[in-house]
């Protein structure tokens, strides 16, 4: 069974830390925070330390991701601005400007010498948005529309909050504010798997996240689950219970048998995807958490949250 022990721990920012990624490797991950800055932090020789500080956003990062080589980061924050930076060269190297409240999580997709794509949370235009770019600025390649609401449903309730590419970079997945969770087959230039959408949230879709074989999906819900999904059946599978409050992320280990949630209950907990069990709870944080990421390897995991910690677990 895998367990998580706690490795390092260290005051990381200066206000609420909502969001974590892995750099390739072990060693290396970036936070971002509502003191409107990204750190870089080194955790070899079992200690944390932070190499660099990302400025410039004029309000707090909310979203965090790292391409598969390492190359680039891609963070999102309040200010409706999405930066792609070089982690080597630790500078801005492509600006996406959305309007206000029009963008929230952000990820890459598709990575390769000759362009680089992106995905965006529309926000309160409730759609998402594929961006590909090389040296140029990223241009708009797809926009995707949520599926049709149910009955009435208010403008804002369809904000969009969280974007996820599957491994295989072929599909798309979106969560809303009213529980909408949409995938969408890139392959096909954007068509909406399942019009209605996947069923079985009601309240805010914090984030996503897909098993390494593209097959399956899990999100996070301020219903306080976290819902199995079979993409192409378009089936709810299992919703795990356990959190007493908002789940905020899922993140899935590379190997596909286990995956981590983060809580507003402070806890971060890890799960059993075969037999569909609750094995672990971690109590260091004081506050929300806020977000959860395994490294490359599965080897280590982090987690950040609203008590400015940073907290890195050894997984074996």
């Amino acid at each position: 069974m895998v367990r998580a022990n706690t490795l390092l721990k260290t005051l990381a920012h200066d206000e609420g830390v909502w969001a974590t990624a892995w750099v390739s490797g072990h060693s290396q991950l970036l936070t971002g925070s509502v003191d409107e800055s990204v750190k870089q932090w080194q955790t070899a020789d079992e200690k944390l330390e932070c190499t660099h500080t990302y400025t410039g956003h004029a309000l707090g990062v909310i979203s965090l991701d790292v391409d598969p080589s390492g190359t680039y980061a891609v963070c999102s924050s309040l200010d409706s601005m999405i930066r792609v930076f070089g982690i080597e060269e630790k500078s801005v190297k492509h600006m996406i400007e959305r309007q206000p409240t029009e963008s929230w999580g952000a990820a890459f997709g598709s990575v390769t010498p000759e362009s680089t794509q992106i995905a965006v949370a529309g926000g309160s235009k409730g759609q998402a948005y594929t961006y590909r770019g090389s040296n140029e600025e990223p241009q708009l390649e797809l926009t995707l529309n949520l599926p049709q609401a149910e009955g009435t449903s208010q403008k804002k309730e369809r904000f969009v909050l969280c974007v996820a590419f599957s491994p295989d970079k072929q599909l798309l997945a979106a969560g809303a504010m009213d529980g909408t969770v949409a995938v969408w087959d890139l392959a096909s230039g954007g068509q909406l798997l399942h019009m209605g959408g996947l069923k079985g949230h009601h309240k805010p879709v914090r984030n996503l996240a897909f098993t390494p074989d593209s097959k399956l999906l899990l999100t996070a819900c301020d219903d306080m689950h976290a819902n199995l999904y079979d993409i192409h059946q378009g089936g709810l599978i299992d919703a795990f219970s356990g959190h007493e409050s908002w789940v905020l992320d899922v993140a899935m280990h590379p190997e596909g048998s286990v995956f981590a949630t983060a809580s507003s209950d402070a806890k971060v907990k890890l799960w059993d995807l075969s037999s569909r069990s609750l094995t672990q709870t971690m109590t260091e944080h004081t506050d929300q958490v806020w977000s959860c990421a395994f490294n490359r390897d599965g080897t280590r995991l982090a987690s950040v949250g609203d008590d400015k910690q940073l907290v890195v677990y050894s997984v074996a």
